[in-house]
């Protein structure tokens, strides 16, 4: 052995683990020197804590690497042994030369000796572990460096080899070292640690050898797959820099002022860079199976020859499981990095950045003007009709942007995009390097001219790539916008299902929606049909390349061998991937631009800022404040024309009761809401106390001495928002449980006796926005919060119109003005002033745009404005009556609306007790009214699988899809198969076909296959060309085609899931609706249908295409030998085994993660719906926090399932690795195996592994997707409402006549009545008042009437037809309802009033002036002459008085029938979408009309002309009125008074008030209007 070289050698080994041990020298120097102040060691036993969680006590005895330890220190010392025995022995034997590489492996032992040693001084685990790694490192040393030694005394045929005691060393450093290095890898990193009660993920908690092989998965996978019913909690908890909060801080600092991408890119640039240093080694991994089948050719080839030894054969099959066993573990680790360090995060950060970003945002509710009255009305044509017209796309788009759905979709189909692209960004750089490593190869393999003449048809097709990537990135482009446009909708039907319902439009939003949903699939079907132009391409490609190139050899040099065959085709095989994928990642990244476009332009839109100036009290200076609007840079917008509030100057006094009043629209919500600084001041000062931030409100600390804060603000909004929890949960609103003050807020705001009624008393679960809570139940829940609140601002709209007299006077005499109202700033926009006037400290009037009137009580007194403001009251004599009683039990008659959900008394139970507290101390947990959102179990349902492919077109269409497919998959083993004939034939002088006869159906001529004798021209090579070309054409031709038939089977199964799920869904029963939140829905509508429409098609595709290559290579081993078949089979058991055991785990955790969508979506909702009431509370950074936990919990179901992905896949790649290479090991130990046989098989031995594999996880991804059609199924086949009956007369009803004939009516079959044999009569186009108190039925009466509740006795018939005998369309499309909650949609006011184009525009206008909304020619002194709507150019809300003066007012909506209504009709004022409900009531004239509270939000002189225009215009209509003004009724036919689901009164006013002690007389009594109300009803 050389000298200089051996010790050349051990000097660079020895400095390697010098520099290795630098940290086991720190660490044990720090133990030397540094003094602590505490015992480390001590401390390490009782105590772990680091960013992830804590280690709890248990986790801390369970936690040992004692006897890791002791074993490393073991084999270090006997390896140092060992190591000064060699040294010793070389040094006194002169035969055994070289002591001076003996004596540096001796030093190098002793470094390790005292790398040892640190692992004892070490007193933290994670310290220790750390040292392990360079522990690991250090003991591959000397076994490399005793390799050499081995290698150069075996090349120099040294004495060494003859000496036993040398070998034995030798030999036992090595086993030394392997052992050292084995459990420095089997060190655990920390004991387990917890994060919120859960034990957060074991990655960096197990061994390293237990991370790099997925071993921390098997116990959480063996876990799932033992749970009949995974919960997120089961689950372990993400590590701290995963989470949502982390991400989001990480995102925000690395993005700065730039886009998602640079914020993306900076903030993953570690994980980005790991991700391309593997690609580069996976680019070079990937060509070593092909090197090696490359040689074991060669080799066979040879086999006949002279000297030919099987050595070099067997090298190369130990290279080609090599080679396999490092791509499958780097490639692990590369998509294990790719989801866990960058796809998961970035879609978690996203979501997190866009949330945050709306908490921010402008809230502007802006609709766009038409100029033009013909485009607006083209406009609206295309509403309805669904016509896509270039022109029209912009706006539309523009409108979408501003819904509530859009911002969910950012985070639900968006985000999504750019976190799927950014886990493929990868194979951009690793299919370059393929490509570029793969022509290397094949240069050299088949020589420049025929590569570049491959090559040369890649350049030629580029163009044509490049074209229809284009077009298919434009129908990316429309699919995103026309999905907008479609959810938009979807989610106005699921907001407005109800009056949907009342009014029988199904079928007509069902049509609608249909048409969206048609350009949608327009949309998807051609960005299909580009795909499929793409994937033909893609096929062409890696054919045409093989083709042209092999043809180019072959005329080259005569003749084709196996080697160089089959070679270049698993090279082939390699680029056929490299250059698919590059296009479609292309494609993918192109389509997720357009998605960061979007997320970019959402993240640059205007935000609420600070336009207020800090004081101690609220003040105006000349200001002028305007409603919010989005501002684009260098647009130009004429502030004339949006709506203001001009000239405000008043101070609103500190701690007093400030009121301010106005006709309908003119503005008041728009003044609270400069208060909150929620709209733009164009001039002026407002002034404002600044609220103290969460953080500084030290919450947690308040008591009753320092409740209230001054400065804080609570807001209850005129469309109250209720979050979806507990009543309690909703009234403390964060805040800590203050018994006392709770007991006094329940009492004040009278919900004393609605806790008795409910099922669970203050635990009673509330739906989504309060849904089975009456309105007025929601008003006070909502009042309740911000009483119950630190505010010392109380900020309330119009807290009363939705309470009777009765309780209304309670709620201001105990709350408003009573002990917990006192002391605190109370600003209160209501149509009540003199209710509220004898504790009113100040009082503003608006009118005109401006304020009319501003001062105190007595300032208004002395200059006589005070009569003025009280004009408008009916009832301003009563107003000094004495409350009553504080202790007198409230006599709550406030009639429940009809958004009282059918939920709410079906689980009511009679109160036992008076006591509130007897609702919370009962044992039963709470009912929630809101179910868990239910999932299955097990395996995907083959009824799931029958339904897609039925909706997909049926057997014969999927059997001629399966059937193209495998012909497909019969082209490419035949044109394998025909490269072997072809090889074979060079092979030999004299090709014999008659070998591969036994192979075809028919026998082969072989009169055209023997050769002339001049070996250097092959006379047959046009054939075997013309064959081998063909066969690559029609593959060509059928690999497209197999794609267009799946994806055209899977549009066709996608538009039927929908219709299907539409159908279901607005037939469902309200009971279903209501307990559904709209989250769920939306979840399936938006990443569902994602899923179905994208990529179930692809899926089926991939499926189809995996399976039937696995067939290929079952059908070419059986042709090559039956002892590959025993191989496959054996590998595909395994590889089954392993799928099976992932299936079950990764089911469930896919449901899982579905399920965890729902939340995050419903979070997005319910906060943007509230979110001025949530910036009031300035709870804001609660609602964000909230959001982490939600995003977390999805984030912790994904991860889980790629954990389990790549659990499977190391485990399947090594498998596939070991079956490879006893496949090369057999064909190279068969004697009779031809070159171009073993290729053959080998060609496809290589492919086996990678089929296989991604045939079961084709399956896998299959039936989790499938999961989102099993989710859609699941809604489709719901229980629906009965459809059956009779069809009603043409004209019925021709009368109007009502008879209720002993009515028994319950909310399910088990629960008992809520209506107890209710019968009365009402004659035609009599108007009949109904009251009662909360649960006496009234909201049951009207379900019963429209059969949303069936009637389980007695009957309801109308002008003598059973209702029950009907076609419910029939029914409800011949009534007519206007709700207390009125419901609007997006569109126009013509849309809004004549959605289906019905009626003539003269009748619309002639509505809207019967309901005072415009002026009508005959009364010029209607409404409209004093008020006015916002230009639908502006913001939005409500509105100021007209004139005629355009620069000094606002002008009229109405006026134009074309006219923008925004999303939910939120540019209209709460009294503005009432009467347009009352005008749409009008257009459609109906015999019975439905009134819930239908002017309860309007002042008192319009209610007064509503009135008015409803007893003109309803004079041939039966009207069924409930209200809590008893002045609207009190001048009615007939009262009906109801109580515990009976008819306690039914008559005229007037008999109803002489009955002694009378329901109804006592309402009157003490209404607080008693007067008015006698002086109507006597007369």
């Amino acid at each position: 052995m050389p000298i200089n070289t051996s010790t050349a050698t051990g000097s660079i080994a020895l400095g390697l683990v010098g520099l290795d041990s630098i940290a086991a020298f720190k660490s044990i120097a720090d133990r030397i020197f540094r003094r602590p102040q505490y015992d480390e060691a001590s401390l390490a036993k009782t105590a772990y804590r680091d960013s992830d969680g804590e280690a709890t006590e248990e986790s801390l005895r369970a936690f040992s690497d004692k006897w890791q330890r002791v074993t490393i220190a073991v084999f270090s010392v006997i390896g140092l042994g060992i190591s000064l025995s060699l040294a010793v022995l070389s040094t006194l034997r002169d035969d055994l030369n070289n002591p001076v590489l003996n004596w540096l492996q001796f030093t190098i032992w002793v470094l390790l000796a005292i790398q040892a040693i640190a692992f004892f001084t070490e007193p933290r685990p994670a310290s220790r572990f750390r040292l392990g790694q360079f522990a690991f490192v250090g003991s591959i040393i000397p076994i490399a460096v005793a390799g050499f030694e081995i290698q150069q005394a075996y090349l120099s045929q040294d004495i060494l080899f003859q000496n036993q005691t040398w070998i034995r060393l030798v030999a036992g450093a090595i086993v030394s070292a392997s052992f050292r290095g084995l459990f420095t890898i089997l060190l655990p990193r920390r004991p387990n640690v917890y994060f919120e009660g859960g034990v957060v993920d074991k990655e960096f908690t197990i061994t390293a050898l237990g991370r790099y092989s997925f071993t921390w998965a098997s116990d959480l996978l063996s876990f799932t797959v033992g749970r009949t019913n995974l919960e997120i909690s089961d689950l372990p908890k993400l590590r701290a820099e995963k989470r949502a909060d982390s991400l989001r801080a990480k995102f925000e600092r690395a993005q700065g002022t730039g886009n998602i991408w640079k914020g993306i890119f900076v903030a993953h640039w570690r994980p980005l860079l790991l991700q391309m240093s593997l690609t580069t080694v996976i680019g070079f991994l990937t060509f070593g199976p092909q090197l090696a089948l490359f040689n074991i050719l060669q080799s066979l080839e040879g086999r006949d020859s002279e000297g030919w030894t099987p050595t070099r054969s067997w090298i190369w099959v130990s290279a080609l499981g090599i080679f396999m066993l490092l791509y499958s573990t780097v490639e692990a680790w590369l998509f294990w990095s790719v989801w866990s360090k960058i796809a998961i995060p970035v879609y978690a950060e996203l979501t997190a950045v866009v949330f945050a970003k709306s908490m921010r945002r402008k809230d502007a509710k802006h609709t766009k003007s038409s100029k033009e009255e013909d485009e607006a009305q083209a406009s609206a044509k295309a509403l309805l009709t669904g016509e896509d017209k270039k022109e029209e796309e912009d706006d539309d788009e523009e409108d979408v942007k501003k819904s509530r759905q859009s911002i969910i979709n950012l985070a639900a189909v968006d985000a999504r995009r750019i976190s799927d692209v950014t886990s493929f960004l990868y194979m951009i750089p690793s299919a370059i390097l393929k490509i570029v490593i793969g022509c290397s190869f094949l240069v050299n393999v088949l020589g420049w001219q025929s590569a570049l003449a491959g090559l040369g048809v890649s350049v030629f097709i580029a163009p044509m790539n490049i074209a229809v990537t284009r077009r298919y990135t434009n129908a990316q482009v429309k699919i995103m916008k026309l999905r907008d446009q479609k959810m938009a909708i979807v989610t106005e039907v699921i907001q407005g299902i109800r009056q949907i319902k009342f009014s029988a439009l199904e079928e007509q939003w069902q049509k609608r929606i249909r048409q969206v949903r048609e350009n949608e699939l327009g949309a998807l079907w051609a960005s299909f049909y580009y795909d499929v132009f793409l994937l033909a391409i893609w096929i062409l490609g890696p054919i045409a390349f093989a083709s042209v190139s092999l043809t180019v050899y072959t005329i080259l040099y005569g003749n084709l061998t196996a080697s160089v065959a089959f070679t270049a085709l698993a090279v082939f095989g390699s680029l056929e991937v490299a250059l698919a994928v590059l296009p479609e990642i292309i494609t993918n990244l192109l389509e997720a631009q357009v998605s960061a476009s979007r997320i970019d332009e959402y993240m640059a839109s205007s935000e609420k800022v600070t336009n207020t100036v800090p004081s101690d009290s609220i003040s105006f200076e000349d200001a002028t404040v305007a409603w919010p609007a989005e501002h684009h840079p260098g647009e130009q917008q004429g502030e004339e024309e949006r709506f203001q509030l001009r000239d405000l100057n008043f101070h609103l006094p500190k701690k007093g009761l400030s009121v301010i009043s106005g006709r309908t629209g003119s503005g008041k919500s728009l003044l609270l809401a400069s208060i909150l600084g929620e709209c733009d001041v164009l001039g002026g000062i407002v002034k404002v106390p600044v609220p103290p931030t969460l953080k500084n409100r030290f919450d947690h600390l308040a008591t009753s001495a320092n409740w209230i804060i001054d400065d804080a603000i609570a807001y209850v909004a005129q469309m109250p928002w209720i979050e979806n929890a507990s009543i309690k949960d909703n009234i403390l609103f964060g805040l800590p449980f203050n018994e006392s003050r709770y007991r006094k807020v329940l009492f004040a705001c009278a919900l004393e006796k609605d806790l008795e009624m409910l099922p669970d008393g203050e635990l009673t679960d509330i739906g989504a926005n309060g849904i089975n809570l009456s309105g007025g139940q929601r008003w006070r829940v909502s009042f309740a919060r911000a009483l119950y609140s630190r505010a010392g601002i109380l900020v309330m709209d119009d807290i009363f119109s939705a309470l009777d007299a009765q309780t209304g006077r309670h709620v201001f005499e105990h709350a408003l003005s009573g002990e917990l109202g006192q002391g605190r700033t109370r600003v209160l926009v209501t149509h009540h002033v003199a209710l509220c006037l004898p504790r009113t400290d100040y009082s503003v009037l608006l009118e005109n745009g401006c304020v009319k009137y501003a001062g105190t009580i007595d300032e208004l007194q002395k200059s006589n404005h005070l009569a003025d403001i009280l004009r408008e009251e009916h009832a301003a004599e009563e107003t000094h009556q004495k409350a009553v009683d504080d202790k007198q039990d409230v006599q709550d008659s406030e009639g429940g609306t009809l958004q009282k959900v059918i939920s709410n008394t079906s689980h009511r139970r009679p109160s036992t007790t008076a006591n509130v507290n007897a609702t919370t101390t009962s044992k039963d947990a709470p009912k929630k009214f809101v179910k868990d959102e239910e999932r299955e179990k097990g395996s995907v349902r083959l009824s799931i699988y029958k339904a897609y492919f039925k909706m997909g077109g049926g057997l014969l269409t999927w059997a001629t899809t399966a059937s193209v497919f495998a012909t497909y998959a019969v082209l490419m083993v035949g044109r394998s198969w025909w490269i072997s004939v072809w090889t074979s034939s060079s092979s030999s002088s004299a090709a014999k076909p008659e070998m591969f006869q036994a192979l075809l159906q028919h026998p082969m001529s072989g009169s055209n296959t023997v050769t002339t004798g001049r070996p250097e021209v092959d006379p047959q090579l046009t054939m075997y060309l013309g064959v081998y070309i063909g066969i690559s054409a029609l593959a060509c031709l059928v690999g497209a085609v197999r794609f267009y038939c799946a994806l055209s089977s899977s549009v066709r199964a996608s538009r039927n899931l929908f219709d299907s799920l539409v159908y279901a869904v607005l037939r469902a029963p309200m009971r279903w609706l209501d307990t559904v939140p709209m989250g769920r829905l939306l979840n399936r509508f938006t990443a569902d249908f994602h899923l179905i429409d994208s990529r179930l098609g692809y899926e089926i595709a991939f499926l189809l295409a995996e399976m039937l290559d696995v067939c290929g290579i079952i059908f070419a081993g059986i042709i090559v030998s039956p002892f590959v078949i025993v191989l496959a089979i054996a590998l595909l058991a395994i590889c089954l085994k392993l799928s099976m055991t992932f299936l079950a785990g990764a089911r469930q955790a896919k449901r899982l993660e579905s399920i965890a969508k729902s939340p995050v979506f419903e979070q997005f909702g319910s906060s943007l719906a509230g979110l001025v009431t949530i910036r009031a509370f300035s709870k804001t950074e609660a609602f964000i926090e909230t959001m982490y936990s939600k995003i977390n919990a999805h984030a912790q179901s994904w991860w889980a399932v790629w954990l389990f992905n790549r659990w499977l896949g190391i485990r399947m790649n090594l498998v596939g690795a070991i079956f490879s290479t006893l496949t090369a090991a057999l064909v190279v130990s068969l004697p009779g195996m031809s070159a171009s046989m073993a290729g053959f098989a080998l060609s496809f031995a290589l492919q086996c592994n990678a089929a296989i594999g991604f045939a079961l996880r084709q399956y896998s991804n299959l039936e989790l997707n499938m999961n989102a059609t099993e989710r859609v199924v699941e809604y489709s086949e719901i229980e629906l409402e009965n459809q059956g009956g009779a069809a009603a007369p043409a004209a019925w009803p021709t009368e109007g006549r009502l008879e209720v004939d002993n009515l028994v009516v319950s909310y399910a079959p088990d629960l008992p009545p809520v209506l107890k044999g209710l019968s009365f009569t009402v004659e035609k186009n009599q108007r009949v008042g109904v009251v009662g108190r909360t649960g006496a039925g009234k909201s049951s009466l009207t379900l019963a009437l429209f059969r949303f509740l069936e009637a389980r006795e007695g009957s309801i018939f109308i002008d003598g037809l059973d209702v029950s005998k009907i076609k419910l369309h029939d029914l409800r499309s011949r009534l007519a309802i206007i709700p207390q909650d009125p419901v609007i949609f997006s569109g126009s006011v013509r849309s809004n009033l004549d959605p289906f184009e019905e009626h003539t525009d003269a009748e619309l206008n002639d509505a809207l002036a019967r309901v005072h909304l415009i002026s009508s020619s005959d009364d010029e002194a209607t409404l409209t002459s004093q008020t006015a709507t916002p230009h639908p150019a502006g913001g939005t809300g409500a509105t100021t008085p007209n004139t005629a003066t355009a620069q000094t007012t606002n002008s009229n909506l109405f006026s134009s029938l074309s006219a923008s209504i925004s999303e939910g009709g939120l540019n209209l004022s709460q009294g503005q979408r009432q009467l347009l409900c009352l005008a749409r009531a009008i257009v459609s004239r109906p015999k019975i009309m439905v009134l819930d509270e239908a002017t309860s939000a309007v002042d008192m002189e319009t209610d007064a002309l509503i009135q008015q225009s409803i007893r003109a215009e309803f004079d041939a209509t039966t009207l069924l009125v409930i209200a809590h003004r008893l002045s609207t009724i009190a001048d009615f036919d007939r009262i009906l008074v109801l109580d515990a689901g009976k008819a306690v009164e039914f008559g005229t006013p007037r008999d109803l008030m002489d009955i002694e002690n009378g329901v109804f007389k006592n309402l009157v009594e003490n209404s607080g209007e008693k007067a008015v109300l006698e002086k109507v009803i006597f007369g």
